[in-house]
C-alpha cells in the first residue's frame, strides 16, 4: 500500500485549479447545448456554415466558446441559434451577472476600482464602466414575498445628502452647497433575535429610494398595496426624524392609515444632548416630567431644542406610543448606513439622478436577495426562433458528437466533410 508523506498541492493551488475547472465546465456546458441545438434544428431551414469562436466576460473570468453559424433560409439572414436560445444580444462582451456585480461594486467604490475588482484575469477601463452603468436599464426586480401574520407595518424614512449633478442652487438649506437629498426608506413587518447580543433582523423587508419626494410617494404606496395588501382599514407606523416632509408625510400615503412615530433613536438621542445625563427616557412617559423639558428645552441654545418644545406642545401623547408592544421601534440610519452611505456620502462623487437610482435600486436588491432582470438599452435582446421541424421524429436518438481535436489534420477533414454533408464517396 502506497503510503502519501507529503502533500505537493499548496492551498493556493488547489484554488486556482478549482477555478480553471469551473470555467472549463462552463464552456463544455454551453458547447454540448450547442451540440444538441445542431440534432434538433429543422436541417431543411437552418444550413450549418461554420463554427465561430465567442468570448464573454464573467465574474468567473474569460469564456471562449464555439457555436455554429446557420443560414435562416426562412427569414433570409445569418443567425447563431446558440446565442439566439440564450437570450444573448449581438455585440455584448460582459454577461449579465459581471453587469450586476459592476452595479454592486459601483455603489462601494469609484469607477477605476470597480474595473481592477471585477477578476484576476481581465481588468476594465473607468470609461468601460461608465458606459456600462449608463447603457443599462434595470427591467424588473423579483421582490421577496411577503408573509404577513399579525405583526404591524413600520415604515421608515430618512434621506442622504449626496452630489447629484446638476448642482444644487444656492438657496437650498444645507450646508454642503454642492450636495442633494437622496430619500431612503424601508417598509418591514416583524422582527427576530440573532445572536446573543440583542442584535436583531428585520423581517418581510422592502427598501424604497427616490431623488424627489413625489417619486418616493408613489413608489412606497405601490408596495404597501400591491405587496402587502393593505387597504383602507389598515394602521401603520410612520417613523423617522423630526424633519416637515417626514411629520407630514402620513397625508400622502393613500392606501392605508398611517400614524406619525418620532423615531426613538433620534429622539433619546437628541433629548440626551440637550438636557444632559439626567436625562431618563421615563420622562417621555410622565406629564409632570414633560412639562419640566419643556421648560428645559424652551430655555436652551442647542439648535433642535426648538423641534422638541413645538412637537411636544402640540401633541404631549406622542410618544406613548413607545410603550405599544406592536410597535418595534425603527430608524432608517442603520438601513443607510448599510445600504447607501459605503459610497453615496463620500464628496467626491457625483451622480446623475438616474445613475444613483440605478445603483440604489441594484444595492436595495442584492441586500433583500431578490432577482434582478437588466436589459441593454442600445441593444435588443433577439426574439426567440422557431428551431425545431415540427416533423422530426423526438424518438430518434441523438447524434453523436466526435471530439475532433486529438485528430491530425486529414482526419479532421475529412471527419468536418463527412458532419457538414460536403464530402463525396
Amino acid at each position: 500500500m502506497k503510503i502519501v508523506s507529503q502533500i505537493s498541492e499548496s492551498f493556493d493551488t488547489i484554488v486556482k485549479n478549482c477555478k480553471e475547472l469551473s470555467k472549463r465546465l462552463i464552456i463544455e456546458k454551453i458547447e454540448n447545448l450547442d451540440k444538441r441545438l445542431y440534432v434538433y434544428v429543422d436541417k431543411k431551414r437552418f444550413t450549418l456554415i461554420k463554427i465561430v469562436p465567442r468570448t464573454i466576460l464573467t465574474t468567473a473570468g474569460i469564456i471562449t466558446y464555439r457555436r455554429r453559424y446557420y443560414y435562416d433560409e426562412v427569414e433570409q439572414n445569418y443567425i447563431f441559434i446558440l446565442d439566439n436560445q440564450l437570450g444573448i444580444p449581438k455585440n455584448i462582451r460582459m454577461s449579465n451577472e459581471l453587469i450586476l456585480k459592476i452595479f454592486d461594486l459601483a455603489a462601494t467604490m469609484t469607477y477605476s476600482e470597480v474595473g481592477k475588482h471585477l477578476s484576476d484575469e481581465f481588468d476594465l477601463s473607468k470609461f468601460t464602466i461608465w458606459r456600462t452603468i449608463k447603457n443599462i436599464e434595470i427591467e424588473s426586480i423579483l421582490p421577496p414575498k411577503i408573509r404577513l401574520t399579525k405583526e404591524r407595518i413600520h415604515l421608515q424614512i430618512d434621506e442622504k445628502y449626496v452630489n447629484i449633478n446638476p448642482s444644487k442652487k444656492r438657496n437650498e438649506k444645507h450646508d454642503d452647497k454642492n450636495k442633494k437629498r437622496y430619500y431612503t426608506s424601508t417598509i418591514f413587518a416583524g422582527r427576530e433575535e440573532i445572536g446573543t447580543k440583542g442584535k436583531h433582523k428585520l423581517l418581510n423587508k422592502s427598501y424604497i429610494s427616490a431623488c424627489n419626494l413625489t417619486d418616493l410617494k408613489t413608489k412606497i404606496n405601490q408596495v404597501l398595496k400591491e405587496e402587502y395588501g393593505v387597504d383602507l382599514r389598515y394602521k401603520i407606523f410612520l417613523s423617522g426624524d423630526l424633519a416637515p416632509y417626514i411629520q407630514n408625510f402620513k397625508e400622502d400615503i393613500t392606501v392605508c392609515n398611517a400614524k406619525y412615530v418620532p423615531d426613538k433613536f433620534h429622539v433619546i438621542h437628541d433629548l440626551y444632548n440637550i438636557v444632559g445625563k439626567s436625562f431618563n427616557e421615563l420622562w417621555l412617559y410622565d406629564d409632570e416630567k414633560l412639562a419640566e423639558l419643556v421648560l428645559i428645552l424652551k430655555n436652551s441654545d442647542d439648535p433642535n431644542a426648538p423641534k422638541y418644545k413645538n412637537l411636544i406642545t402640540k401633541n404631549p401623547t406622542i410618544f406613548m406610543t413607545y410603550l405599544d408592544k406592536n410597535y418595534l421601534g425603527c430608524s432608517q440610519e442603520g438601513q443607510n448606513s448599510h445600504i447607501y452611505s459605503v459610497r453615496f456620502g463620500k464628496y467626491a462623487n457625483r451622480f446623475l439622478p438616474s445613475t444613483i437610482e440605478k445603483l440604489a435600486m441594484v444595492r436595495e436588491a442584492t441586500a433583500l436577495g431578490c432577482d434582478i432582470t437588466i436589459k441593454h438599452i442600445n441593444r435588443e435582446i433577439p426574439r426567440k426562433v422557431e428551431i425545431i421541424n415540427v416533423e422530426y421524429d423526438f424518438s430518434e436518438r441523438d447524434k453523436p458528437y466526435i471530439d475532433l481535436t486529438a485528430m491530425k489534420y486529414d482526419s479532421q477533414k475529412l471527419f468536418r466533410n463527412l458532419i457538414y454533408g460536403s464530402y463525396n464517396i
